[in-house]
């Protein structure tokens, strides 16, 4: 055994099994190399890249469902910790904002200002009861007068209030609550956006606000997540 070890440990045996060790590292080293790079590529054809095409087109729920979906496929484990944080911070904004209907929610503030109009003038914007077994539990604005929002959603499709020209979709918008004033409720006259202009209320409306900040943080969500080196190797 003595013997065995004054062998090992002489000179010329220690290079050489210094050159072995290090040769067997080395080749490790490129395996584990080629093999992190393909898997990393791997992640970038089957999941970043898809990801990112679907992100380019319109927000939907189907586009979040395929979304999420390519976010479990099998390649998607090769994901950093800090790749893994962005992505679901940008799935989630995502979830928060794929039903936004930008006519649908300045026709919800402008509905909700038009109430708010009619009870400033002492008028009762739901006299409708709703009854349960014969008993009056609530009441609530007369059904059709819900095809308001249709019609503001139609007018700002195609009248953005951001290029109102010399008030016109502002009068548009007046004569239209003026007609459903008049069929639901009263002849009265009631001036309407001589407190606020348009664009006023759309700013000032709870539901518009809730998606500024909603739109705002899925907008960070996106560019950070976007900004991952990992989408720079193409």
């Amino acid at each position: 055994m003595e013997k065995f070890f004054g062998w090992l440990f002489t000179c010329e045996h220690i290079f050489t099994l210094a050159t072995v060790l290090l040769s067997g590292l080395i080749s490790w080293w490129i395996s584990a190399a080629y093999f992190k790079k393909g898997n990393r590529n791997a992640l970038r054809l089957n999941v970043l890249f898809p990801m990112r095409r679907i992100i380019s087109e319109q927000r939907s729920w189907k586009n979040y469902k395929i979304l999420e979906d390519t976010s479990k496929a099998h390649d998607a484990k090769y994901l950093t910790k800090k790749e893994r944080t962005a992505l679901t911070a940008f799935l989630s904004a995502y979830k928060n904002v794929c039903s936004y209907n930008y006519s649908s929610v300045c026709a919800e503030s402008l509905f909700s200002y038009f109430c708010y109009k009619l009870e400033q003038n002492g008028i009762n914007t739901k006299p409708v009861p709703i009854e349960i077994d014969d008993e009056i539990v609530d009441y609530e604005v007369p059904s059709d007068l819900l095809y308001l929002r249709d019609d503001l959603s139609k007018i700002i499709e195609d009248r953005p209030f951001e290029y109102d020209e010399e008030g016109r979709t502002t009068n548009i918008i007046k004569d239209l609550f003026v007609k459903y004033c008049k069929r639901f409720y009263s002849n009265d006259k009631i001036e309407y956006f001589d407190d606020y202009s348009l664009d006023e209320v759309l700013k000032k409306a709870k539901n518009r606000t809730e998606w500024d900040k909603k739109l705002a943080s899925y907008k960070v969500a996106k560019d950070n997540f976007l900004a991952l080196k990992v989408f720079e190797n193409n």
